[in-house]
């Protein structure tokens, strides 16, 4: 059983749990402040239990969860995640008057992420898969007193159901193919020069990249992104644009550059494609968009090309840049949209592009901080994004694929027309006539958020050479068998 390899699950589960029945418990003052407690404690110990279990892989439950270097790495990205979101929803509507639910469901799903990061068999992803599903798909409709809330979680919902049954049937294809649910067995018999251009093989991996590019909102599986991240309340889009990549980036390392990668010439071409289209046609969208959460969103979905190319290199360098990009993209993500937030408590249409016209001149830290998101979104050096944008172009070229960098580079200029937009409105355009010239005191949790996030941006690219060295153990780790 070896049960200590999953305790930062088991004690994420547990604080889930608790939340959700110190929600219901009698008295106001423990329905208020139990649950947010609670899970903050909760999140704080599983972080705590993952730097503890740092070290050579353990596995639990017969090899259906494994707790090594790049799982342990992934909690700290899923759990740091999961404490920003909850401060980010502090005075949010929906985690004011349904505390128990929104803690209890957004630590539910950090679970599901976990498991997906950790999973040493096809069950065991799929059901961390279904878990973080399932809790968002709630999350997503919780304002329940807003349409476009609710509209956010039904297309979620039947969206991420497809993707589901698509991944799912991908999964028992590939349970066909090789008579093994278990990672490792499976890249043992996939080994065998039998297996190259297998038929039933194809078709698993074609369903299980629909699958998984439906989670991490890759072309042509992106749909659904724009309109859902509109939709649902900030912190959760902030928690979704994050985590649940992270987690659909996990899942593609562990099951192509991990259990696949000896019949990588099956896969490697087609991956790349969408990879390509994932990148321009996310970052033509984004240049359309007035709204922030949809800019956001493009833009995610164009960070999910790049992340994808470290995954089609399949090397240690490529699975490297790929999660050093996934501990950028978090810092980036959370300070730009913890800057939304804290406009949308000010302003009705906070979300809007034209909300933030003079917003850096009325608040300088703020306005900083949103430049240094923007600027290291589109790479500029010597922020973090560059330095992962760098090492993910760098493996593509030490693997021969240097065409692939060269369309990177090229979505990367393209970013610029949006990215730069953002800034432009921040510092240089004038308030719409009728905004409010008074501004609210910034909360304390987000304005915090914000200001850490964008530390972050700088911090780990000025300390990029450990943070690598953590990163190539992870990587080593997922290519293991």
């Amino acid at each position: 059983m070896n049960s200590v390899a999953a305790l930062p699950i088991l004690i994420v589960s547990g604080a889930a749990l608790l939340a959700l029945l110190a929600g219901v418990l009698p008295g106001r003052a423990i329905q208020r402040l139990g649950p947010p407690a609670v899970a903050v404690a909760g999140v704080l110990a599983g972080l705590v239990a993952s730097v503890a279990l740092w070290g050579d892989r353990q596995e639990a439950y017969a090899g259906n969860l494994r707790a090594d270097r790049f799982s342990l790495l992934l909690n700290a990205v899923f759990l740091v995640a999961a404490l920003a979101a909850l401060l980010l929803g502090w005075r949010e509507p929906a985690a004011v008057d349904r505390r128990g639910e929104f803690t209890g469901l957004l630590l539910l799903s950090t679970v599901g992420m976990m498991l997906v990061g950790g999973a040493g068999d096809l069950i065991t992803l799929f059901l961390g898969v279904e878990l973080l599903s399932v809790a968002l798909y709630v999350l997503c409709a919780i304002e329940l007193w807003r349409e476009r809330s609710l509209e956010s979680g039904l297309k979620y919902l039947i969206i991420g159901a497809l993707g589901s049954a698509i991944f799912l049937y991908g999964l028992a294809m590939l349970y066909g193919a090789t008579g093994a649910t278990g990672l490792s067995a499976i890249g043992e018999r996939l080994a065998d020069p039998a297996f190259a251009s297998e038929p039933l093989l194809i078709a698993a991996m074609a369903l299980i990249v629909a699958g998984l590019g439906f989670k991490a909102s890759a072309v042509p599986f992106h749909m659904w992104t724009p309109d859902v991240y509109e939709g649902a309340p900030t912190p959760v889009t902030a928690f979704m644009a994050t985590a649940t990549k992270a987690a659909a980036l996990a899942a593609f390392l562990r099951l192509f550059a991990g259990a696949m990668g000896s019949v990588q010439t099956d896969w490697k071409n087609a991956l790349a494609a969408v990879a390509v289209a994932t990148i321009l046609i996310g970052n033509v969208a984004a240049l359309l968009q007035r709204n922030m959460k949809r800019l956001l969103a493009y833009s995610g979905i164009a960070q999910a090309g790049y992340l994808l190319i470290g995954v089609v290199v399949g090397t240690e360098r490529g699975a490297e840049a790929t999660i050093y990009y996934l501990l950028a993209y978090l810092a980036m993500t959370m300070a730009a949209f913890a800057v939304v937030v804290i406009r949308e408590r000010e302003v009705e249409d906070g979300e809007r592009l034209e909300a933030l016209a003079g917003y850096g001149r009325e608040r300088p830290l703020l306005g900083a901080v949103m430049t240094l998101a923007m600027l290291s979104l589109a790479g500029f050096p010597p922020l973090v994004g560059f330095v992962g944008k760098f090492l993910l172009f760098g493996s593509a070229v030490e693997a021969h694929m240097t065409w692939l960098a060269v369309i990177g580079a090229v979505g990367s200029m393209i970013s610029l027309g949006y990215y730069l937009r953002v800034l432009a409105v921040l510092w240089l355009g004038s308030p719409e006539p009728g905004r409010p010239q008074k501004l609210l005191t910034v909360p304390p949790a987000a304005g915090a958020v914000a200001v850490i996030s964008g530390a972050a941006v700088i911090a780990m690219a000025l300390a990029a050479s450990p943070i690598i060295d953590l990163c190539t153990g992870a990587a080593r780790a997922v290519l293991a068998p």
